[in-house]
C-alpha cells in the first residue's frame, strides 16, 4: 500500500513538470510573437513601409532637357520648346463599354481633325508600349485643342495631356546637314544601348548623333500612387528624382557665314555644296548642302504622306553633298599636280611648256580647253589661265602612282574623319587600284585625264577645302571639326567648360619656293586680268584660288555648256583661301550643272570673304578663346573627331 502511494505521487510530480514546461513554452511563444510584432512595427517600420509604397507606386520618367546647340559666337541654333501630346491611359480605357469607347474615338477625332477610324488605328497598332504607360496618340496640339480636351476631362478621364520638351531647330533648314536631327529610338537602338527605353528620342544625324552622349542628359522620375488596377490616385513627391540636363555645345559654325552661303544657293537655285574652314585649326566656319531639309519635320513622327513626299524628292535632300557627294575635282586638281610636280622635281617654277590647243601623249591627241592654245606658259601662268596642256605634261612626267601618293598626303582618297557621320572617302586611282579593284591594267593615257582632275578621280568638297588649307598653311593637314566647346554638366550639376583642340593629321613637306609659286599663281587666278576666278575678288584682301569646270559627259567637239540639256552641263568648282600671305579662311564651292567655276562658284566665295573680313569674326574668335573671359576653363579629352560617341 505505501508503495502505490509513493508511485502515484511521483507520477503527479512528473505530470506537473510537463505541464509547467508546456506553459512556459506557450508563454515563450507569445513573447516571441509579441517581440516580432514590436520589431517589425517599430524597428523595421520604415523599411516595410517603403516596400509597401514601392508595390503601389508607378514610376513615370521625366525626360532630361536636351542640351542647346549654339554657333561659335553663342547664337542659339537648336533649343527646346514645350509641346502638348494627348495620351490614353489604357487601363482606364479598357474599363469602358463599346459605346463609351466609340464616343471617345469620335471626340478625339473631332478635336484633332481626323477620322475615328484613324484614332482606333493609333490605339491598336501601338501594342509594344506597356499597358501601364500612357499611350501617345497625337502630338503638337494647339492650345485650343488642349483646352477642349481639358474641358472634357470628367467625361473622358482616360485621356490626359502631357507636356513634353520638343526639339526646336530655330532656323528650319539652316545648317541642317551639320545639326542633324533627333528621332525615336528603334529596336536596333534599344539593343545597342541598354540605357534606352521605348519612346526615348536620340540623335539620328549630324551633331545630334555624334555628340548625343553630351546632349542627351540623364532622365529623372516622378512616382505616382496607383490602385490595384494601375489607376493613378495621387503623386508621391518624396521620391522624385530630378533629371540632369544635357550639356550645351558650341559649334565652330559662324551664323553669318552660314546664312550668307545658304542664301546664295537658295536665291540662285543652285544644287551643290560649300565649305568654309579655318586653315590654322581645321574649324568648319560654314558648311552648306543644297537643297536642304527641315530637321523639325524629321524630329517628329512621320505621317505616310510626309514620308512619300521625302522619298519622291529627286535631289536626295538627306545627302550631305559637302561630305558625301563625290565629284571629279576638274581643274582645281591642277593645284595638287603643281605641288606634286615640284615635290618630285619633275618641274620647277620656271619650267615652260608650249600650248598649241592640243598635243599628243602616249599616242593619243588631247586638247586644251582653249581651242587656239595659250602659247608658251610657265607654272604661274598655267595656273592663272588653267592651261590643260601644261598639266598633261606634268602628269606624263609624274605617272599615276606618284600623283596618287601625293594626293593622299593632302587628304584625298580617304576620309578626313570630320566629326560628322557618313563621310565618303572618294577615289584616287593608281596601278594597284586598277589591278586589285578593276582587275585590269592601268593605261598611261588614263593618267593624262587624271592630271586635269578628270577620269576615275573622285573627291568631296570637304577634302578639296582641306587640301587648299594645307597649301595655305604650309603643309599641315588638320582634322576638320565642327565641335568647338562643350559646357559639360557634371553629376553634381556643376558645369565644366572643355575646348576642342586642333589636331594635325600629318605634315606634308612642301618646298618654300614651290609654295610661293603656287600661291602666286592662285592669286593671279583671282586678281590679274585674264584670270579665271576674277568674280571671287575682294578689293584689299588678296583672295587666291583655283576654278574648275567638270565635264559630266564626254564631248567629241567643243560645245558650250549652255547649249546642253541641264543634266548634262558641267559642274562648277572653286577652291580658295585668303589673305594670300597670312591665310585665315579657306572656301570651296561646288555648283552641280552650274557651268563654269569662275562664273558660277567663285561669286559665292567672294560673298563669304566679304562677310568674313567686313565683320568682327576674327576678333570674336580671339575673344571667345580668351581664358580671362571664360569661367571654369579646363581642357579635357573630348571625343576625337569622327568617333560616334553614342554610348552612355
Amino acid at each position: 500500500m505505501p508503495l502505490n502511494v509513493r508511485s502515484s505521487r511521483n507520477d503527479q510530480k512528473v505530470l506537473n513538470t510537463r505541464v509547467t514546461i508546456v506553459i512556459w513554452l506557450i508563454v515563450a511563444g507569445f513573447v516571441f510573437i509579441a517581440g516580432s510584432f514590436w520589431y517589425v512595427q517599430g524597428v523595421q517600420a520604415e523599411e516595410y513601409q517603403g516596400l509597401a509604397e514601392s508595390n503601389r507606386l508607378r514610376e513615370v520618367k521625366v525626360p532630361a532637357k536636351r542640351g542647346l546647340i549654339l554657333d561659335r559666337n553663342g547664337k542659339i541654333l537648336v533649343d527646346n520648346e514645350a509641346s502638348y501630346t494627348i495620351s490614353l491611359r489604357r487601363r482606364d480605357y479598357s474599363d469602358l463599354s463599346d459605346v463609351e469607347k466609340a464616343a471617345l474615338h469620335e471626340f478625339v477625332a473631332q478635336t484633332v481633325g481626323t477620322s475615328p477610324e484613324f484614332v482606333v488605328e493609333r490605339i491598336t497598332r501601338e501594342n509594344k508600349v506597356p499597358t501601364a504607360l500612357p499611350l501617345p496618340l497625337f502630338e503638337d496640339l494647339s492650345l485650343k485643342e488642349v483646352a477642349v480636351i481639358e474641358a472634357h476631362h470628367d467625361v473622358y478621364p482616360a485621356l490626359e495631356i502631357e507636356t513634353i520638351q520638343r526639339r526646336n531647330y530655330r532656323y528650319d533648314t539652316m545648317a541642317a546637314h551639320v545639326l542633324g536631327y533627333i528621332g525615336e529610338a528603334n529596336d536596333e537602338d534599344l539593343k545597342r544601348d541598354k540605357t534606352l527605353e521605348m519612346g526615348d528620342f536620340i540623335g539620328k544625324r549630324g551633331v545630334e548623333l555624334i555628340y548625343d552622349e553630351f546632349l542627351r542628359g540623364d532622365d529623372g522620375a516622378d512616382y505616382m500612387v496607383v490602385d490595384s488596377r494601375g489607376r493613378t490616385l495621387s503623386e508621391y513627391t518624396d521620391a522624385r528624382k530630378e533629371p540632369l540636363p544635357g550639356s550645351n555645345i558650341f559649334l565652330t559654325i559662324d551664323f553669318d557665314l552660314q546664312r550668307i552661303s545658304e542664301q546664295f544657293f537658295a536665291e540662285n537655285e543652285i544644287v551643290g555644296a560649300a565649305v568654309a574652314l579655318d586653315p590654322r585649326t581645321g574649324e568648319i566656319l560654314a558648311m552648306v548642302s543644297s537643297p536642304s531639309y527641315n530637321p523639325n519635320v524629321y524630329s517628329r513622327r512621320f505621317t505616310p504622306e510626309v514620308w512619300k513626299t521625302i522619298l519622291s524628292n529627286p535631289f536626295r535632300i538627306e545627302v550631305n553633298r559637302a561630305t558625301q557627294g563625290l565629284y571629279s575635282p576638274g581643274s582645281v586638281f591642277k593645284t595638287v599636280m603643281g605641288m606634286a610636280g615640284f615635290s618630285n622635281n619633275v618641274i620647277n617654277p620656271s619650267t615652260t611648256f608650249y600650248c598649241a590647243g592640243s598635243d599628243v601623249f602616249f599616242g593619243r591627241r588631247f586638247r586644251c580647253w582653249k581651242r587656239e592654245g595659250h602659247g608658251a606658259v610657265n607654272f604661274e601662268r598655267a595656273i592663272k589661265v588653267s592651261c590643260d596642256i601644261y598639266f598633261y605634261n606634268v602628269g606624263e612626267r609624274l605617272g599615276i602612282d606618284r600623283i596618287a601618293e601625293f594626293s593622299r598626303k593632302l587628304s584625298f582618297g580617304e576620309r578626313t574623319t570630320i566629326d560628322l557621320p557618313g563621310e565618303k572617302a572618294g577615289l584616287i586611282p593608281s596601278t594597284t587600284w586598277a589591278r586589285e579593284v578593276q582587275n585590269r591594267k592601268w593605261y598611261d593615257s588614263e593618267t593624262i585625264s587624271v592630271s586635269i582632275g578628270q577620269g576615275p578621280l573622285l573627291v568631296t568638297v570637304l577634302q578639296t577645302a582641306n587640301m587648299m588649307a594645307a597649301i595655305a598653311n604650309g603643309g599641315e593637314v588638320y582634322r576638320p571639326h565642327v565641335l568647338r566647346i562643350v559646357d559639360q554638366v557634371n553629376p553634381d550639376r556643376t558645369v565644366e567648360r572643355r575646348i576642342a583642340q586642333p589636331e594635325v593629321l600629318q605634315q606634308v613637306e612642301l618646298d618654300d619656293d614651290a609654295l610661293r609659286s603656287v600661291r602666286e599663281g592662285l592669286w593671279k587666278v583671282v586678281n590679274e586680268p585674264g584670270g579665271t576666278g576674277s568674280r571671287a575678288r575682294v578689293e584689299g584682301f588678296d583672295v587666291a584660288g583655283k576654278t574648275g569646270t567638270i565635264q559630266v559627259i564626254a564631248q567629241a567637239t567643243w560645245v558650250k555648256a549652255e547649249q546642253l540639256p541641264f543634266k548634262f552641263r558641267d559642274h562648277a568648282f572653286f577652291a580658295s583661301f585668303a589673305p594670300k600671305d597670312n591665310p585665315e579662311i579657306v572656301v570651296a564651292v561646288l555648283a552641280e550643272h552650274g557651268g563654269h567655276g569662275g562664273s558660277d562658284a567663285a561669286p559665292l566665295a567672294g560673298s563669304i570673304y566679304k562677310a568674313y573680313f567686313r565683320s568682327q569674326i576674327a576678333q570674336d574668335r580671339r575673344d571667345l578663346s580668351n581664358p580671362e573671359q571664360i569661367e571654369m576653363l579646363r581642357e579635357g579629352d573630348l571625343p576625337r573627331a569622327g568617333e560616334e560617341t553614342r554610348s552612355r
